[in-house]
């Protein structure tokens, strides 16, 4: 079963590319809360746009990192089950994730305006500077999952790839 889910992960670009990003961003902010909190309370949590800031560029290295590790094992890894396989030829590697990140990077003034807006608001409200980065930050990963999802449909970009078995051979 785990082999049959992994290989509808790697062929389904809908699917690894949400995934990806979605994890890649949770894992991000999960990663980034404490160093936002140390940051934080250096900074002093009475300084809240620059703790706002500094949150977002922790955000964003983890997240980026955290990404095109999960792209390579989605698009471009083989597993053993694969191997044997007579695969045709793959994509770019830095290529194809590039171009991933560039239309995330064209989402990300909504990603930041949500995650930093949110974020502010919630410390204006009382909330610690950890949580208020853990809920912004979530809430506009969701947000843009939505938008990109849509735009990749419309675009192709979430097509799948040609399937890659020699002919003849069976899934």
């Amino acid at each position: 079963m785990p082999q049959r889910l992994f290989d509808l992960y790697q062929r389904k670009r809908i699917i690894n590319i949400n995934l990806n990003i979605l994890t890649a961003g949770m894992l991000a902010v999960l990663i980034a809360k404490y160093p936002v909190y140390l940051i934080g309370e250096w900074i002093g949590p009475d300084r809240l746009v620059l703790v706002t800031f500094a949150a977002g560029a922790i955000d964003m290295v983890v997240d980026v990192a955290i990404y095109y590790v999960l792209h390579w094992l989605a698009n471009h890894w083989s597993p053993p089950w694969k191997r044997s396989r007579n695969a045709g030829p793959k994509r770019s590697f830095f290529r194809d994730a590039s171009v991933v990140q560039f239309e995330r990077a064209v989402l990300s003034p909504l990603y930041y305006l949500i995650a930093m807006g949110l974020m502010l608001w919630l410390q204006w409200g009382g909330m610690g500077h950890s949580w208020a980065f853990v809920v912004g930050f979530a809430v506009a990963l969701l947000v843009t999952r939505v938008v990109h999802t849509a735009w990749g449909l419309r675009t192709g970009r979430f097509v799948d790839p040609p399937d890659e078995r020699a002919p003849g051979e069976k899934p």
